[in-house]
């Protein structure tokens, strides 16, 4: 043991600067096992840093899930040239043919289910009904579908990336802040350990590296506060939240006014549907 605890002492005074970090480490760590074992008295952090603390984990957490459950913004999974399909499909109505290949675009759900029923209304017949409505529903789909792309790239823009930025930047910054908090308390209680079993030999050179602790303990809670309260009144979530309502406004507005005008076409269509079904399947 006397070996083992000159060999520690030793790491603080003639290593190498690596050679001390890894003693510091070595310090809090064996620091942090003797207070899991209840043998240890922990030096309590201030009540304005623990409550300036929980207000903080509260913002990032909360930037955290945003981010991650705005990933459906993301974008696509796929492409597809929806608007070259549609141009083929409106020549050919015409009599025409020609080669509509075109820049492949963002798939969204609203592109996806305007495929479906743009592809589905030529082999059952413009002329038809059903062929009609879906011809219909799928080119206001595809509409509707890049109003939705528009806003998919306004939340990445304005939403995602500025809270992504937020979580690389300020609250990385005070994560590594909380841990060096940690970190000077551990080393403080661990001089202030070392201090009750110093010789009388050792007691002003330990008391010495207390008071170093405590100084640094100090610097490295008030440098937390200070980055944490940068996190916590910063003005970027809000500003964010109010870019993703302003988006999603505009989407709603505009893909309600396109519906609300297919709407009534649907309607008389189905009017013509039923009426052909009554014909040809009498009572």
């Amino acid at each position: 043991m006397d070996k083992f605890a000159k060999f520690t002492q030793n790491v603080s005074t003639s290593w190498t600067p690596f050679a001390n970090k890894v003693g510091s480490s070595f310090t809090q760590y064996k620091q942090m096992a003797t207070e899991s074992l209840g043998s240890a008295q922990v030096t309590e952090l201030p009540r304005d840093y623990i409550e300036l603390e929980a207000r903080y984990e509260a913002v990032r957490r909360t930037v955290q899930s945003l981010v991650r459950q705005s990933t459906q913004y993301s974008a696509s999974q796929a492409s597809f040239d929806v608007q070259a399909q549609l141009a083929t499909l409106t020549t050919r109505m015409g009599k025409q043919t020609r080669d509509a290949s075109g820049p492949q675009e963002v798939l969204t759900e609203q592109h996806e289910m305007g495929r479906t029923a743009l592809t589905a209304a030529e082999p059952i017949g413009l002329e038809a009904p059903l062929g009609a409505a879906l011809f219909k529903f799928g080119s206001i789909e595809t509409k509707v579908g890049d109003l939705r792309r528009t806003h998919n790239t306004h939340i990445q823009r304005s939403f995602i990336s500025p809270l992504q930025d937020m979580l690389d930047t300020s609250v990385g910054l005070a994560q590594n802040a909380r841990k060096h908090v940690q970190a000077m308390r551990l080393t403080l209680d661990a001089r202030k350990a070392a201090l009750q079993g110093a010789n009388a030999g050792q007691v002003d050179g330990v008391r010495r590296e207390v008071e170093h602790a405590e100084d640094a303990f100090v610097e490295a809670v008030s440098e937390g506060m200070r980055v944490m309260r940068a996190v916590v009144e910063s003005p970027v979530l809000v500003a964010c939240v109010g870019e993703i309502v302003k988006a999603q406004k505009v989407f709603y507005k505009e893909a309600a006014e396109l519906l609300a005008e297919l709407e009534p076409e649907i309607e008389e269509i189905k009017v013509t549907q039923d009426a052909l079904y009554r014909h040809d399947n009498p009572m």
